[in-house]
């Protein structure tokens, strides 16, 4: 995979414009070649800075690494919320928002795989900026949970979390799966609805009705009556 870095030119930029411009450039190598094996040097060259001016805005590669993983929350914050506008009712809000987490993952895989694979087991992860991201992201679809309890549309003796954990895990399976063994596609519909079915019906089968069955019954008979006195 080649990676194409913007021509910034070496005219002196703005403060927030180089800073701009570092987190571009980090986020594109980091989303190739991954954290450990991308150097200050290799961020510097591509947002066409020299090296010492990386630290003059960030700490260290891990400051820089925590810059790309805010951005990419405020993105992916900003298009589920407002994804969200509008929308009515527990299971229309929810697709909407499994279908939103699918699609952030095909539009920026490189840095998805990133924060599965490295950020994810990093020691202080928990205590992070970038942990706290997550969760404000999170917090997203526990509103939506909580919502639809409010609203009756679903159980209220089941934990928000619990359910959010489910939706958000059964994503995260099917994604690594797809990095794991280097698929380029995954069947999103079917794997919204399934996730839709289990979590607002369960895995039983549904129950028949047999009032309905019985109707059914009926309507075949007085159809069949019908035909054999024409």
């Amino acid at each position: 995979m080649s990676l194409e870095v913007k021509d910034l030119g070496r005219t002196r930029q703005p403060k927030a414009v180089r800073e701009s411009d570092i987190l571009a450039a980090a986020h594109a190598i980091f989303s190739v070649k991954g954290y450990e094996k991308t150097a200050m040097s290799e961020i510097a060259k591509g947002a066409r800075v020299a090296e010492g001016t990386i630290y003059k805005h960030f700490a260290n590669k891990q400051d820089v690494l925590a810059g790309v993983v805010s951005g990419f929350y405020k993105t992916s914050i900003e298009k589920a919320e407002n994804s969200l506008a509008g929308i009515k009712g527990i299971e229309n809000q929810l697709r909407v928002l499994i279908t939103r987490h699918i699609q952030t993952f095909f539009e920026d895989t490189g840095l998805c795989r990133l924060l599965l694979q490295e950020i994810r087991p990093l020691n202080n992860y928990p205590h992070s900026d970038m942990h706290q991201h997550t969760r404000r992201y999170s917090e997203i679809l526990l509103k939506v949970i909580g919502d639809g309890k409010k609203n009756n549309e679903i159980r209220t003796d089941i934990a928000s979390k619990t359910v959010r954990d489910m939706i958000f895990g059964g994503l995260e399976h099917s994604a690594w799966n797809v990095l794991s063994s280097n698929k380029t596609t995954l069947d999103a519909d079917s794997l919204t609805q399934d996730i839709l079915s289990i979590v607002l019906n369960g895995l039983k089968p549904q129950p028949i009705d047999q009032y309905k069955v019985n109707l059914d019954r009926l309507e075949q008979l007085v159809t069949r009556l019908e035909n054999n006195n024409k």
